[in-house]
């Protein structure tokens, strides 16, 4: 079998539905540029937003070049928090202005943006995520390649064994939003309603014919099921507000989601990625989880987070001692948010038998004041060497904290690619996986870099692990 790598957190169809295509229609392999709003707010928004890329990152001619063949698409409708702007400082700037800020860095198109204003129903736009990837399968363009969406591990490794130009597709779902909750349309329903709502929603998706493997239960604001983390930087926090929400636990009617997620009675289990849910809620759901699997040895729920970096706190309360802000992260070595992974919820992670996904977005990965310094950098290749001292900091941090070989099986790639990051300057999208994977292993080997906590390992298995080997066998436990 050729050699492949595994990404389990990128935005391919939300990238292809939401940009303006390049040629004639919309389509999952060409690349896509972000719409242009040639005006002197739209240069300065393109100046504010210069660290997030205005092409398509994981498009699947990238996939293909970039050698990964197992991609976890991750479907996303658009939270109208992005859409709905602050009062005072539309009031001060312009709707208009804000419109073209959030058109230029996240690469909404002119038209989408005007479909999504005022309407609030995130489930039509779900399952048309899901008809967009289903409908289109096949062969690229070009005729050389194609894609398809995988039923279960045994359907994907066949698939791997024999058809060397496929990319092969694992659904996925960022926000629980998406069901159809967080919009002002349910604020007001009665909760009897909005479960009977939800509970339809949610059984109508387990009915597709590849249903979600995971969703990331909370997102960037408010939905009504859990709270969630602060994730928003400026420019971004001076139109939109994450307010309402952050930080809280899990609601009753969020609860009541978790159990029709995971219940194997209603069809699939649809597993839970914590990322971007509050330090509350992500204790509550790991005790959750904690609790079902000493009671079902046999039906472990593994712990996901499936895009993420670490904090560098030991504990998980120790994160949110400190409100999160610029100041709390500006001289730290790791971004040191509530966002990111303590060590406590590392071993969590592992004791589960879960999986962590290393994010390729520089900003979560560095305090700020380390991370402008490393950018400062003249020369590209002392650059490179400072961006993997970072991503293996991350790394080693996990491994240290459960601090056992088997530290270095809950980790692979979730570079979050098309999610608006701000990714390495060196490794800005899925074709230059190949690269960075070689890259990690040059690093390692002549640097020997933290070698007490390589257990044994060499520099090429550790990174095949993270690249392939851990995500490959975590499939092989849970895509049933």
């Amino acid at each position: 079998m050729q050699e492949f790598y595994v990404d389990i957190h990128c935005h391919p169809t939300m990238r292809a539905i939401n940009t303006t295509p390049n040629g004639p229609q919309k389509n999952m392999w060409d690349s896509t540029k972000n719409d242009i709003v040639n005006s002197r707010v739209g240069r300065w928004a393109w100046e504010q937003s210069k660290g997030v890329s205005k092409l398509s990152q994981s498009n699947f001619y990238n996939c293909i070049t970039g050698k990964t063949r197992v991609v976890f698409d991750s479907f996303y409708p658009i939270e109208r928090g992005f859409i709905n702007f602050k009062k005072i400082p539309e009031l001060i700037i312009g709707k208009k202005t804000l419109e073209t800020l959030a058109i230029t860095a996240s690469g909404i198109s002119v038209e989408q943006m005007k479909k999504y204003i005022g309407n609030h129903d995130y489930f039509i736009e779900l399952n048309e995520q899901y008809h967009f990837l289903h409908s289109n399968q096949g062969a690229s363009p070009c005729g050389n390649y194609s894609y398809r969406i995988a039923k279960n591990y045994q359907d994907l490794e066949h698939s791997l064994q024999n058809d060397p130009n496929a990319v092969n597709v694992i659904v996925t779902i960022e926000g629980a939003h998406a069901f159809g909750c967080g919009t002002p349309g349910t604020e007001n329903m009665p909760l009897n309603e909005l479960k009977a709502l939800l509970k339809t929603n949610i059984d109508s998706v387990k009915k597709w014919e590849h249903p979600p493997f995971f969703v990331t239960f909370a997102h960037h604001f408010w939905n009504q099921l859990c709270g969630h983390a602060m994730t928003l930087p400026i420019p971004t926090t001076i139109a939109c507000t994450q307010k309402k929400g952050l930080d809280i636990a899990f609601t009753e009617l969020g609860s009541f989601v978790l159990d029709e997620l995971l219940s194997t009675k209603n069809g699939k289990r649809i597993l839970i990625d914590t990322r971007h849910m509050s330090v509350n809620s992500r204790r509550h759901y790991i005790n959750y989880v904690t609790l079902h699997n000493k009671k079902n040895p046999e039906d472990r729920i593994p712990l996901i987070s499936s895009h993420s970096a670490v904090n560098g706190f030991e504990k998980m309360d120790h994160s949110v001692h400190i409100k999160d802000s610029i100041s709390k992260k500006k001289s730290t070595a790791f971004c040191a948010w509530s966002l990111n992974i303590s060590g406590e919820e590392a071993i969590a992670i592992h004791e589960s038998g879960g999986i962590a996904g290393v994010i390729l977005d520089k900003g979560r990965h560095s305090g700020v004041s380390r991370l402008k310094a490393i950018e400062k950098i003249p020369d590209i290749h002392t650059k490179r060497e400072h961006f993997l001292q970072l991503i293996f900091n991350n790394i080693f941090f996990y491994v240290q904290a459960i601090n056992r070989k088997s530290g270095w099986d809950i980790l692979t790639i979730g570079s979050d690619f098309d999610g608006v990051i701000t990714h390495f300057d060196l490794y800005e999208d899925v074709s230059k996986l190949p690269e960075l994977k070689k890259d990690m292993i040059d690093f390692l080997t002549r640097t020997q870099y933290r070698q007490e906590l390589w257990f044994g390992y060499s520099p090429e298995e550790m990174v095949h692990k993270l690249f392939t080997q851990n995500a490959m066998d975590f499939l092989k436990r849970n895509f049933k």
